[in-house]
């Protein structure tokens, strides 16, 4: 294979946009200070690894939004899971429930948070 097949990376300035090269310190059309490029894709945070768990099953999707609200506010990551055919058939909430789903490593403080609220 010819070095011209080679597809090269390019850097550009982060402040205009401008095609730099690699070794520049700064930007040639703009004077910006270049860095250098951190990579981010080691570090991992090892909460989100864990499996999500149900911390609850509600009757309705207001009391799940609810919930999920008061878990956000306190710095929970939360989503609710339901199938009611898109909104279509609500009376599918009530028999096989919203869920609200929390990471395990969340778990024990979003039951906390939830008997608070009178809602475990």
């Amino acid at each position: 294979m010819s070095e011209d097949n080679v597809e090269k990376e390019v850097y550009f300035c982060t402040d205009c946009g401008h095609t730099v090269n690699p070794d520049d310190k700064k930007c040639p059309k703009c004077g910006a200070d270049l860095f250098e490029t951190i990579d981010l894709t080691d570090k991992i945070d090892e909460t989100e690894l864990i499996d999500e768990v149900a911390v609850k099953v509600f009757n309705s999707e207001i009391e799940a939004l609810m919930a999920k609200e008061q878990l956000e506010s306190e710095g929970i990551k939360c989503f609710i899971s339901s199938d009611n055919e898109g909104g279509m058939m609500p009376a599918l909430n009530m028999q096989a429930g919203v869920k609200l789903i929390v990471n395990e490593y969340n778990y024990e403080r979003a039951v906390e948070i939830l008997k608070a609220m009178d809602m475990f």
